[in-house]
């Protein structure tokens, strides 16, 4: 314990914050083009939509378990064996994947294994450097909501690049070497996030992993705030997925496009959600959670019914941009009232919780999106799609959960105005 006391004492710069965010940008490259090249295998590999929906469920089913139980489990084990295990694991998937397609062997069924096993860990991994974050912040003497934006620009940063490299390498390179690519990139981010998280001290768990659940739930249910917003995050994540994980890319393969227009997209989305994450790292005030939630749902819909007027480059371009700018400040107001709002102890279980509510019916709508567009065609879905986004964004202006709360900058509390 010691030891760990003066590891965190020495790690008070503000490297531990630059390192994980040099290791966040490879993980981002390498999700950035796995998002153009993957959907692409999936279809060649099974030659229809749904199958892409059950790559995508089994990717998420486990963090869903995963970040349920990942908040006590990094508190157990320690938040930076948890880092570690889980990058490996993600890393070996990767290796595994490129070497099975280099030697002929890549099925549907061992690229399904293979994507189970890279995600297995991941909530547990994410939650236990979530935790952490205003730990971390204060090392790097940043507010918390400035941190959390800076982290999401660097994730859109490398976004771009991503789609805009993979587009590129599509074209000249072959999936074997694509599939090396992503494996080596996440064996560099596997080494900085080994460099760069502090050896925090292992905290004592008081009761049984049931009872720690239950006071986990019976937090997050007894805050109307925390309540009102994990609702709309459950579902726009569900349909960020529909859209852009399984709706997207299998229109854009039946239509016989090529993957770099699903770059652009990409790469566009992440530039929008870029310029939202500056505007909101240097906010001189408090943003309004309602506000923010309700903008945010209705440029998300109008951005997806733009994509019922054609895919030509530039309606998927002012598609992705829309969706990219309505969205970018969702995920760092959301991080910091996680962060923010409950008490240390209990931190990270709450938000390990509140990441597997958040995600719970991502796989249903991977599933569902699949046969729907197998079953109804591309429309139907998109119309759906925008249609929840909207309901959503005016359910936001009804909650009283969000009436008059913000997000604080400094990292305190949500409080009212």
């Amino acid at each position: 314990m010691a030891d760990d006391q003066k590891a965190l004492r020495l790690a008070r710069t503000i490297w531990p914050y630059t390192g994980l965010q040099l290791a966040s940008i490879t993980v981002n490259l390498a999700n950035a083009i796995t998002a153009v090249v993957y959907p692409w295998l999936v279809y060649d590999l099974s030659g229809n939509a749904s199958w892409m929906g059950i790559i995508a469920a089994l990717t998420l089913f486990p963090a869903i378990f995963g970040s349920a139980f990942g908040g006590i489990i990094a508190e157990k084990v320690g938040i930076r064996r948890m880092a570690l295990v889980s990058v490996a694991m993600g890393t070996a998937a990767a290796v595994a994947a490129a070497a099975a397609h280099d030697a002929g062997m890549l099925t549907i069924g061992l690229l399904a294994s293979l994507a189970l096993l890279g995600a297995i860990l991941d909530g547990p991994g994410g939650i236990a450097i979530e935790a952490r974050v205003p730990e971390i912040a204060r090392l790097a003497r940043l507010p918390l909501i400035r941190a959390n934006a800076i982290d999401d620009l660097v994730d859109n940063g490398a976004a771009i690049a991503g789609p805009a490299i993979a587009a590129f390498l599509v074209a000249v390179a072959s999936t074997t070497v694509l599939l090396w690519i992503i494996a080596v990139i996440n064996l560099v981010a596997a080494v900085l996030v080994a460099l760069s998280v502090p050896r925090f001290r292992l905290r004592r768990i008081a009761g049984s992993t049931v009872g720690q659940m239950k006071a986990g739930l019976g937090f997050i249910f007894g805050q109307p705030t925390l309540r009102s917003a994990l609702i709309l995050a459950g579902i726009g994540t569900s349909v960020f997925v529909a859209v852009e994980g399984i709706a997207l890319p299998a229109i854009l393969r039946t239509e016989g496009r090529s993957a770099a227009l699903l770059g652009m997209f990409l790469a566009a989305a992440s530039a929008g959600a870029i310029a939202s994450n500056v505007a909101l790292a240097f906010a001189s005030q408090a943003p309004s959670l309602r506000g923010i939630f309700s903008t945010a749902f209705a440029g998300l819909a109008a951005g997806v019914a733009l994509l019922l007027f054609g895919r030509s480059v530039p309606i998927m371009i002012a598609s992705g941009a829309m969706l990219g700018v309505a969205a970018g400040p969702l995920s760092p107001v959301f991080a910091t009232l996680l962060q923010s709002s409950v008490p240390k102890d209990l931190r990270a279980n709450v938000i390990g919780i509140s990441m597997s509510l958040v995600l719970l019916g991502a796989p249903a709508a991977a599933l569902v999106t699949g046969v729907a567009l197998d079953s109804f065609g591309a429309t139907a879905v998109l119309v759906a799609c925008s249609a929840l986004l909207l309901s959503c964004a005016l359910a936001a202006l009804a909650m009283s959960g969000l009436r008059g709360v913000t997000a604080s900058l400094s990292g305190e509390a949500a409080r009212q105005e």
